[in-house]
């Protein structure tokens, strides 16, 4: 079975919330830059963070160099930032749904071309035109670039010969503000119920960034409660996560590798940043019967609980041993 290994090389910082793995210059055969514009908030970053104005138009470039003797096709979409199911903040993914609280699109205000041709050893300027929607707003929009270099015919045969394949891309970072205003973050705890996290028992809570700003430093603390109940049945907590703008994601509560058991329970779930912004949430939830048995069957490495089925057992187990004591006396009260 073959493995792929995705390397990504990115042009943003970590205080955007961005994880990344760094490869070798020396395993790339191209490589992709920012062109850095006037409006450029500040000049040292690699990725752009530009001043906009309401309904303003603009071109940027990205600077694609082939350092290979073949000719490549380079794919470079443009993506609306999101929050991943880890907390991270994600600009590899084409948008599925729309945030709830998701006024303005950054892949609807950006436009050029997606399949980029390269020969050997060209350096080619790619432009991408930006339209401002045209009402002012405060906070800014999130995304960025997502590059990787399709495959030809010669890597294709090179995979077959080859159990690990090593896949690089580039996401080059983009962040369009009107002014220089503090938005204060707003978190929201949405929808809370059983799933399977890796084939295994969990609970999702989502949680919601319904402000067009970033959360960092995202510290979670859940709990959850079987319903009238002070005893905690299960914890989760996880630091150093990161929200995309006006996005969500599901903060998974391990249920320890236990069957889902039907009935009704509430979860308590604290979140604080690094500014120490703090958020308090309790929220009742049910697990009904059909799910924990949908998803009992399908999880993993499950302990289930065997209480009264090794009391059954021992109950047993004492009556045959109290009924081999009573015909042992018997027999030797009959001998005497």
């Amino acid at each position: 079975m073959k493995k792929q290994l995705s390397l990504m090389l990115v042009a943003i910082p970590l205080f955007l919330g961005l994880s990344f793995i760094t490869a070798d210059a020396a395993d790339m055969n191209y490589s992709v830059t920012a062109k850095i514009p006037e409006n450029q908030i500040d000049k040292k970053l690699t990725y752009f963070d530009l001043k906009m104005t309401p309904g303003q138009q603009q071109t940027i470039s990205l600077v694609a160099t082939n350092s290979s003797d073949e000719p490549i096709m380079l794919t470079i979409t443009p993506h609306t930032a999101t929050t991943n199911k880890n907390g991270v903040i994600d600009y590899s993914q084409q948008l599925e749904k729309k945030d709830s609280s998701l006024i303005y699109d950054f892949s609807e205000y950006i436009s050029g071309e997606t399949k980029i041709a390269l020969q050997p050893k060209e350096i080619k300027e790619v432009n991408y035109q930006i339209t401002m929607p045209n009402e002012s707003f405060n906070g800014i929009l999130l995304g960025g670039f997502y590059i990787k270099k399709e495959m030809t015919t010669k890597d294709e045969e090179q995979e077959k010969a080859v159990q690990i394949r090593n896949e690089y891309s580039y996401v080059i970072g983009v962040k369009l503000s009107e002014s220089e205003g503090i938005v204060t973050p707003k978190l929201k705890l949405n929808q809370v119920k059983p799933t399977l996290q890796n084939y295994r028992t969990a609970i999702s809570a989502n949680i919601q960034n319904t402000e067009p700003t970033i959360i960092s430093g995202l510290e979670v603390d859940a709990k959850v409660y079987q319903k009238n109940s002070k005893k905690v049945l299960h914890h989760t907590e996880k630091s150093q996560m990161a929200m995309a703008p006006n996005s969500n994601f599901d903060f998974n509560i391990s249920w320890d590798n236990q069957e889902l058991k039907p009935g009704k329970y509430y979860l308590t779930l604290e979140a604080k940043d690094k500014t120490a912004k703090h958020w308090k949430f309790e929220k009742e939830f049910e697990i009904k019967k059909e799910e924990s048995n949908h998803m009992n069957q399908k999880a993993v490495e499950i302990e289930s609980n065997n209480t009264i089925w090794y009391s059954m057992m021992l109950a047993i187990a004492i009556v045959v041993i109290v009924i081999l004591v009573l015909l042992l006396v018997m027999k030797k009260k009959k001998t005497k």
